[in-house]
């Protein structure tokens, strides 16, 4: 009889884990180990923990030292599918030190989680998850996974490919999610900004019904969010596809199109899901989330536009601006690409790990000479020529200028920036 051999698990450029389409987090449970049935003989320890509306998910520590395990095979990133479950059981008293939830999982032939109807009713294996960590770990764990086994959203059909284009709006898609006719198309006068104006009014009316319902109880929620997703993934997708197709999109669209592509996190990172390991989760998905927006500005955002990014991406599920520093901060102990830069001034900005001082400056001595000509350039000329928002453009010729790559000129035209002749000067 084979062993169970669980399923592996695709993890982001961050240790996110990739999630299934509609598939949302419901806690983070830190110091998780797996051990399995006797006869394997596995320990797996020092874990993390998720549970989700479709999986168990464990994820190895980061640090081989602090990764044990009783086997010769090393433990990896692996995931169940609640599907697999026949039934969970708790272990949690006075006289056992270390509480544990002992789950009975169907597995094939070849060893494989599989749901009741694929496997044979001898088939089965126990795995129990130990929980070592903070105090409650316990209660959060078998409440999230007694929810997500009686929801059994895995059930649920996926909701049918749409065809959207930029020009329709929230309502339409809502409207075909619930059963629409496929042929139904917005008209002219609900394309483009004005269109988006006046269809927000019914959408707002739409918006504090669904939030009411959906804060009724646990339960709700997970529906709301479901659909919040679904919704969310399907309208990205039908713009991703606009854009590659239509070549003569005007600059309304591209930037309806723009704003439209920031909008929506698949499953977005709380203290109540994620608990202790809020800060860690939240500069993760932070640093998922920024790879686009970065690339599209030269490398760099100032840290109130990602403020402002990231908090409309995830809803009515704001961040603090505390939170989001913190996060950031966090950047070069989970190895992103990207980190927090704070500037003379004080401003704080997310700068791509790929960003040099040198390249910028080759930039801007470019920019200060037309035709072999000194030209004088200020904040809103860097800003249009790099794209990039304007009070990074003046942080960049501040920096230049205290490293002596350009020098000022406060006339009657304003402050302009001009090539620091006299560095060559001194170079001969």
């Amino acid at each position: 009889m084979a062993a169970l051999v669980l399923d592996d698990l695709v993890l982001s450029a961050s240790r996110r884990p990739e999630l299934l389409e509609s598939e949302i987090e419901l806690c983070w449970v830190q110091s998780a180990d797996l051990e399995f049935d006797k006869h394997k003989g596995e320990t797996w320890r020092n874990g993390t923990l998720a549970v989700t509306s479709h999986r168990l998910l464990w994820l190895k520590p980061e640090h081989d030292a602090d990764h044990q395990t009783t086997s010769s095979a090393p433990a990896r990133d692996c995931s169940l599918p609640l599907s697999s479950i026949k039934g969970h059981r708790g272990v949690n008293s006075f006289f056992k030190k270390t509480p544990r939830v002992i789950l009975s999982v169907w597995r094939s032939a070849e060893g494989r989680p599989a749901c009741a109807e694929a496997a044979q009713a001898e088939e089965l294996d126990e795995v129990s998850v130990a929980l070592r960590g903070p105090s409650g770990s316990y209660d959060t764990m078998e409440k999230n996974l007694t929810l997500a086994l009686s929801r059994q959203e895995w059930k649920r059909a996926p909701l049918r490919k749409t065809g959207l284009t930029v020009g329709e709006t929230y309502a339409l898609a809502t409207e075909r999610q619930r059963g629409a006719t496929s042929s139904a198309r917005v008209g002219a006068s609900a394309a483009g900004i004005g269109g988006l104006v006046r269809k927000q009014r019914e959408d707002n009316l739409r918006a504090d019904k669904s939030i009411d319902g959906a804060f009724k109880d646990l339960a709700a929620l997970m529906d709301k969010a479901r659909e919040m997703v679904d919704l969310s993934a399907k309208l990205k997708e039908a713009l991703r596809e606009n854009a590659e197709s239509a070549d003569d999109t005007n600059d309304e669209d591209k930037g309806i199109e723009k704003f439209l592509l920031t909008l929506g996190i698949t499953s977005v990172v709380t203290k109540t899901t994620a608990g202790s390991m809020f800060h860690q989760q939240l500069s993760q998905q932070l640093s998922d989330f920024l790879e686009e927006p970065l690339k599209k500005s030269s490398g760099a955002l100032a840290l109130v536009d990602v403020y402002c990014i990231f908090n409309r991406a995830r809803g009515i599920e704001l961040v603090s601006p505390e939170d989001l520093i913190e996060a950031a901060a966090l950047f070069p102990k989970i190895g992103a690409g990207m980190r927090l830069r704070k500037f003379e001034s004080g401003t704080l900005a997310i700068q791509s790990s790929e960003h040099s001082d040198e390249a910028l400056y080759e930039k801007l001595e470019a920019m200060a000479q037309e035709g072999g000509k000194p030209v004088g350039i200020g904040p809103d000329d860097v800003a249009g020529g790099l794209d990039i928002p304007l009070i990074l453009a003046r942080e960049y010729l501040l920096m230049a200028e205290q490293d002596q790559v350009l020098c000022r000129d406060d006339g009657p035209d304003g402050l302009r920036f001009y090539r620091n002749f006299f560095r060559d000067l001194f170079e001969y």
